[in-house]
């Protein structure tokens, strides 16, 4: 019996071997899928998810330095450590780079031309915000894999002609005729259709101009690349383009809401973040004064859509809910500047207060419906929770019309391009007016008309800004009311912010830091990620927060 057996397994193996050698042939590696066998469409969702998920930690960023939301500090170059950035480096490079350089060349092959071009857009918006956070960025041996495991950083201004010429390259993509479009995939603009792709062609245009205005400073060609772009007259001028990420009401698996909402409107009735003091000035004190009772409120007719206010007044200030309560301002501020706190329960922190937090997580002013999907500001007076107003249904407002206006109305001051900045001033701002008034109904949330800023308010404010517009003598005075307008309407984008402040030093009358008088160099580009230098070798930390991008040539002291 057993000289049988060994004799079945010796006739066995062979046999077994021949049919394995047959069946190898018709096996695929799961984990190592074909170029031929991949989904564009999937693909295409990864980067546009990243994408979201990477505008957003940057805008986080920028809204930190511009006072928007509140910086720790307590001075710049302690505010973040190199660990801070790994995250939007990871996001950058192993999501939305690396999956958009994957979908490029299917969709090239499967003449998906509309997936290819969205996926060069998206790339191109990507590293150029690379530079302009971190300076010089990886771009051509980025994400090699095991042919170059130590990408060399590229010069921020090549990444950039690299950005302007995947730019029109998109542009090539999206004037052929696909042979399917992406619709329901494409999460931003819902490409159907030729009307559809034709908004993408519009953004990339319009990105283009950005870009152009960005590097004015330092390319004396920028006016003629722009005027070239306005003679074409196919830019995001109307809101019907908006470049905007859409999120949902849902809350759980996944949990598609705005991701500020989700820090701030809690189970335990307190918000997350800080508004910065200075921000909510802007909107409430500086040229008007903020009133609970509507029919003598002058201030900033979006101060309702913008933020949402815990508690209508003070009541509850003392020095144990906030420790500058009764203290007198830092000396070294300048006089006039707001610090501390305001009134009817604006409640928010001074920028760079580093010091710790005392228990007013139910008091904090927080996020409003606009654009984050919070609730509307109507008096209300209490604290947060889950599930208020718009349910988290807000928006990444990348690109807006309202932008185009105002980046517009800065170039044909400064380089003396087309059009009547006067005119683009007001232009921006009854822009930004529509979308922000406008914007509850597109999430099915209704607003009282008691609290809907009249026609007649909504005039006084613009003829208000075009009085100070006028009685500006000099350019850089015209330039100070529009930046300031532009950064108003920029709320919930801390990417253009943060580039406009750099650029322009506007708004000129930004709240100093709180806690030290000499709080060290603003952050003219942040430190580039432990992730980078502590794993490449031919990476090198740079040396301070001082150092510019290739696009800032103003004097160090520019801004603070």
């Amino acid at each position: 019996m057993k000289f049988k057996k060994i004799i079945f397994a010796v006739l066995f193996i062979p046999a077994f071997l021949s049919c394995n050698k047959k069946f190898d042939n018709l096996l695929n590696d799961p984990n190592g899928v074909p170029p031929s066998a991949a989904n564009a469409d999937l693909l295409l969702n990864n980067v546009q998810l990243s994408f979201a998920s990477f505008f957003d930690q940057a805008s986080d960023f920028g809204m930190q330095l511009t006072r928007m939301i509140h910086f720790y500090g307590p001075k710049y170059d302690n505010g973040w450590t190199p660990q801070s950035y790994d995250g939007i480096w990871s996001t950058a490079y192993t999501s939305v780079i690396k999956n958009a350089d994957a979908v490029i060349p299917i969709a090239d092959a499967q003449k998906k031309y509309v997936h290819e071009g969205m996926a060069k857009i998206m790339k191109a918006y990507t590293v150029m915000t690379l530079v302009d956070m971190f300076g010089n960025v990886p771009m051509s041996e980025a994400n090699l894999g095991i042919d170059n495991t130590n990408p060399k950083d590229d010069g921020g201004a090549s990444v950039y002609a690299a950005a302007i010429a995947l730019l029109d390259g998109a542009i090539s993509d999206l004037s052929k005729t696909p042979a399917s479009y992406p619709g329901s995939q494409d999460l931003l603009y819902g490409a159907s259709s030729s009307s559809g792709k034709a908004k993408w062609i519009t953004l990339a245009k319009t990105l283009k101009l950005r870009a152009y205005l960005q590097t004015r400073l330092v390319d004396n060609t920028a006016a003629s690349k722009i005027t070239t772009l306005l003679t074409e007259n196919d830019l995001i001028n109307s809101q019907a383009n908006d470049f905007e990420f859409k999120y949902s009401t849902k809350q759980a698996n996944p949990n598609s809401r705005h991701p500020r909402y989700n820090g701030n409107y809690t189970t335990t009735g307190s918000a997350g973040d800080y508004m910065a003091h200075y921000y909510m000035w802007c909107l409430t004190q500086e040229k008007g004064s903020f009133n609970n009772n509507v029919a003598t409120d002058n201030s900033d007719p979006r101060t309702r859509y913008y933020f949402y206010r815990q508690r209508t007044n003070n009541g509850e200030l003392t020095q144990v809910t906030s420790s500058c309560s009764g203290s007198a301002p830092p000396a070294w501020y300048p006089s006039g500047m707001t610090w501390c706190n305001l009134p009817a329960g604006f409640w928010g922190r001074d920028h760079g207060n580093g010091t710790g937090i005392p228990p007013d997580g139910p008091l904090r002013t927080t996020v409003g419906i606009y654009p984050f999907g919070g609730d509307f500001d109507a008096n209300q007076g209490t604290s947060v929770s889950l599930n208020r107003g718009g349910q988290g249904a807000g928006i990444q407002p990348i690109w807006l019309s309202v932008f185009t206006d105002f980046l517009r109305a800065e170039a044909a001051l400064t380089l003396g391009t087309t059009g009547d900045p006067r005119a683009l001033l007001q232009s921006g701002i009854r822009k930004s007016f529509t979308k922000v008034f406008g914007f509850p109904a597109t999430i099915t949330v209704t607003v009282s008309s008691t609290y809907v800023p009249s026609q007649t308010r909504q005039d006084n404010y613009v003829n208000n800004v075009v009085s100070l517009y006028d009685n500006a003598s000099t350019t850089a005075g015209k330039l100070d009311v529009i930046a300031k307008e532009c950064y108003i309407a920029l709320w919930g984008n801390g990417v253009d912010a943060y580039n406009m402040y750099r650029r322009t030093g506007k708004p000129g009358n930004m709240q100093y830091m709180v806690q030290v008088q000499d709080p060290g160099p603003f952050i003219r580009s942040h430190y580039y990620p432990a992730v980078h230098v502590e794993r490449n070798q031919n990476a090198t930390q740079k040396s301070s927060v001082a150092v510019q991008v290739f696009w800032d040539n103003n004097p160090a002291g520019f801004i603070k």
